[in-house]
């Protein structure tokens, strides 16, 4: 009885920290839209349009690349849906 009451609340306990640990960052993945996923990080934009390109024949005419973060203006994420 102990056992299955333990277990119960560490499933209970596990869930809520997943929810809570993805909270914060679904902020990305959602400006982003479902199906994307950040493929990589550049220094510029051009240069994350050149591995988008470069990358065509892997995941198709499918990507974009936007800032990662208004306080990193200086990064730029490469979003690919596969």
């Amino acid at each position: 009885m102990y056992r299955r009451v333990a277990a119960a609340l560490a499933t209970a306990a596990t869930a809520a920290a997943l929810a809570l640990g993805t909270a914060g960052t679904a902020g990305t993945a959602e400006a982003a839209g479902p199906g994307f996923y950040a493929r990589s990080h550049h220094a510029s934009y051009a240069e994350c349009q050149a591995a988008g390109q470069a990358g065509e024949w892997m995941w198709g005419k499918i990507y974009f690349c936007e800032p990662f973060h208004p306080s990193r203006p200086d990064v730029y994420v490469l979003w690919v849906r596969f």
